[in-house]
């Protein structure tokens, strides 16, 4: 896999005319502001967008919005002539239906797929590709891209881009805080992001049932000293008895390594009877997509996650065992 030039990608989408757009299932505010501001600025050039996602907008990336969201195969045009996969490496990562529906309905009637991300170990086989596992947030990648065109770029458009990396930097606390990300970041603010909307949206707290949650959930830390790992784990019946979802445990993970013990953090949530999804965190102490790459998952060096089918007890132990390697 080559990538392409930033100028060739751009000739691709200048001859296209409806364009869709697909980031992972369980979007976070990479796969929304990344797609949204991608969608968003394609039509401000008069390139018809649409966006898929199987899972809805997370509440609290509410504030970002574009003209064609998709939940459903069903409403996605049949005229497309361009398809993009952002911020995934893996289109299983988009779900079983979207895996058939690029077989069938992108690749054997040879529509052009234009791959842009920064998570390592891609599996993606074919189409166009920007990948660059050094860039902050896919978003990044999409603002070279646009940048390209020589068109203004709107408010709207900047404040997606800009919580791609505020999301994926943690606020420029994580190690992948580099200098294109604040440079990009302040290009961005130039041209009109709302930093003030952005904070208020993804770092507000929440209301009380949230807290109760939370306090389930840390209550359940593990800490294993000599890999200075923390784990914590959430049960289904937490989010009944809170009335929560799981969108209020977003980010439980990355605020295991803010402590000076910790060097990954661990949140495991339960998805069904005995399957579960794990999300995992470092800042440079290990390489998290190798770890991940054990269970069947993948993502990149910093921030990674994987699905486990199994006990609970069982699940740890492995981590654990894994992890010791």
């Amino acid at each position: 896999m080559n990538n392409s030039s930033v100028e060739d990608l751009k000739y691709i989408v200048e001859t296209k005319k409806k364009v869709l757009i697909v980031s992972h299932y369980s979007p976070d505010g990479d796969a929304i502001g990344s797609s949204f501001g991608l969608a968003n600025f394609l039509e401000s050039i008069n390139v018809e967008a649409h966006v898929y996602n199987k899972d809805q907008v997370p509440d609290y990336l509410n504030f970002l919005s574009t003209k064609n969201f998709h939940t459903s195969l069903k409403t996605i045009p049949k005229d497309i002539d361009l398809f993009f996969a952002l911020d995934f490496n893996d289109f299983e990562r988009a779900g079983d239906e979207m895996v058939s529906f690029v077989e069938k309905e992108v690749i054997n009637l040879g529509i052009p797929v234009v791959v842009i991300d920064h998570h390592q170990n891609n599996k993606i086989k074919y189409g166009s590709f920007l990948i660059d596992t050094e860039a902050a947030s896919t978003g990044v990648l999409i603002y070279r891209l646009i940048s390209k065109f020589g068109k203004s770029i709107d408010e709207n458009v900047a404040t997606c881009l800009l919580t791609t990396i505020i999301t994926d930097t943690s606020s420029f606390k994580n190690s992948n805080s580099n200098f294109e990300s604040l440079k990009v970041s302040a290009d961005l603010m130039d041209l009109g992001a709302d930093l003030s909307q952005i904070n208020d949206n993804i770092f507000k707290l929440g209301n009380i049932a949230k807290l109760k949650l939370r306090t389930k959930i840390h209550s359940t830390l593990l800490f294993e000293e000599k890999l200075k790992v923390a784990i914590c784990y959430a049960k289904r019946s937490f989010y009944e008895e809170t009335g929560t979802s799981k969108e209020d445990s977003e980010g439980i993970s990355n605020g295991l390594i803010f402590y000076n013990d910790a060097e990954i953090g661990i949140f495991i949530r339960e998805v069904q009877d005995d399957k579960w999804k794990i999300s995992t965190r470092t800042n440079n102490y290990i390489d998290l997509s190798v770890f991940a790459n054990l269970f069947g998952g993948g993502g990149h060096k910093n921030a990674s996650g994987f699905t486990f089918d199994g006990k609970l007890p069982e699940l740890i132990k492995q981590i654990i065992k894994n992890l010791e390697k």
